[in-house]
């Protein structure tokens, strides 16, 4: 996946890209954004955070969380059994169709710990649409229309969101301007392409003609973790795919990825994943796994 920045592409026939998830293993995904407006639905499980512009949540069977265009999120979901959930992305071409721009829009939308009556009923509107919408997409093998009642639905899930969920969007609350986002692509494009080299604040501020000090506090206070948290997790994801799907010794997969030894390979993994590499590996062979997750 792009870290800097995500492309959403919707599905042929479909207004909107709709991932249907169903897994038991452990999922880590670094700090991302994209145009779309993201709707993660738990059908069942948890996922265990969800990191969006500056605030953790974690979500359980029912709980939808809205991530707007631009927000800065991750995610991490720790190994269980029988999870399901539904994730929907609205690209900001269904919103100008409709005349609307998607810097114009935001939604407050979180079910996590709402107490208002009229809101809980908001959100089981809401719900029923998902619901629909993940019963279609499951069985539209079988289904040679699918697509027109997903395309329906999917406008109905926009209506409910404007009508009961949009807010001022208000441009001095906004911290991520087009400025910093692209700033923060151009962080993140020289980590991908240099994960696997010795990396440093100094190093990469120099490369972008600031101080290391600024970059620090700018990286922080934009992505929400420091510089080397996120570096790791860049090294880490790559890490993981070798660790399941060759047969590299730990050390030479934590050499191949950036990391310096074996031991800060085998921090940086059990903070995630809950075990050490060696045990992971031993436990499950995971297949193939396309990092789309949300």
């Amino acid at each position: 996946m792009e870290y800097a920045y995500e492309w959403i592409e919707t599905e042929e026939l479909l207004p909107v890209k709709i991932i249907y998830h169903s897994y038991d293993e452990a999922v880590y995904i670094p700090n991302h954004w994209h145009e779309s407006i993201e709707i993660s639905y738990v059908l069942s499980g948890t996922i265990d955070d969800i990191y969006v512009d500056g605030r953790t949540y974690s979500s359980r069977e029912g709980d939808i969380v809205v991530i707007n265009s631009n927000s800065i999120h991750s995610f991490t979901v720790e190994r269980g059994t029988g999870r399901r959930a539904l994730t929907v992305f609205i690209p900001p071409e269904l919103l100008k169709e409709k005349g609307l721009k998607i810097d114009d829009i935001a939604f407050d939308c979180v079910s996590i710990g709402e107490q208002d009556e009229e809101r809980l009923k908001q959100f089981q509107e809401l719900r029923m649409i998902l619901d629909k919408m993940t019963d279609t997409y499951v069985n539209k093998e079988s289904d040679h229309f699918s697509y027109v009642k997903l395309t329906a639905l999917s406008y109905e899930l926009l209506y409910v969101l404007l009508k009961h969920f949009q807010v001022p969007k208000d441009s001095q609350l906004v911290i991520h301007s087009k400025r910093h986002l692209d700033r923060l692509a151009q962080i993140f494009d020289f980590i991908k392409e240099n994960y696997q080299q010795k990396l440093s604040l100094s190093m990469i501020a120099d490369e972008f003609g600031i101080t290391s000090e600024y970059l620090s506090r700018f990286f922080t206070k934009h992505i929400g973790v420091t510089i080397l948290h996120y570096i790791n997790a860049v090294r880490l994801e790559h890490a993981h795919r070798d660790l399941v799907n060759t047969d590299l010794s730990i050390l030479e997969i934590a050499l191949k990825n950036g990391f310096p030894n074996e031991k800060s390979f085998n921090r940086v993994f059990k903070s995630v994943y809950k075990l050490t590499p060696s045990q992971y590996r031993r436990e499950s062979k995971v297949p193939n796994q396309e990092l789309t997750f949300f």
